[in-house]
């Protein structure tokens, strides 16, 4: 089976940019990013995330480590957390329909809003017993919410195959 990792790659590949391995171009394990972007005029660093089971219907995960207090309360990142190299774009590869994976490409600022704002209703709203939930859940979006980065390649600027075309 292909990992998510080598499924990004491809959809990245295949929307016209050329990408890395970035723990093969570093030689060392990179926490926050996992592959290089070669657009036209950058390269650009890239964290994958995936899902193939949420648990929420219709959702994808952001994140599958639970909440923590610092993140849900106190601004702590929930990308870019370890010291170094940091990703300036997430994919989020939905794979529960592997023969028709699914990819939304933002920010990690973005995602982050989007996902906390999330968090913080969900953990707002008591159990069914009327007790207060806990902030044990894993971090997770509709897709709704995710469409206006469904595919959105275009972050990465223009593809090094648009200079062949426009210039030459």
């Amino acid at each position: 089976m292909i990992d998510a990792e080598v499924m990004v790659r491809r959809a990245i590949e295949d929307a016209g940019y050329r990408v890395h391995d970035a723990n093969v171009i570093f030689g060392v394990n990179c926490p926050n990013i996992d592959l290089v972007v070669y657009g036209q005029r950058r390269a650009i660093y890239v964290q994958v995330k995936s899902t193939s089971r949420a648990a929420g219907k219709n959702s994808i995960i952001v994140d599958g480590a639970p909440w923590t207090e610092a993140q849900l309360h106190g601004g702590a990142p929930i990308f870019n957390k370890h010291k170094g190299l940091m990703a300036s774009i997430v994919v989020l590869a939905d794979l529960s329909a592997r023969d028709a994976p699914e990819f939304y490409v933002a920010k990690p600022e973005h995602l982050t809003k989007l996902v906390r704002r999330r968090g913080k209703e969900f953990a707002a709203k008591p159990k069914r017993d009327g007790l207060k939930r806990s902030i044990g859940f894993r971090k997770e979006l509709c897709k709704d919410a995710l469409r206006k980065f469904r595919d959105g390649w275009h972050l990465f600027g223009p593809p090094p195959s648009a200079a062949k075309t426009a210039g030459g």
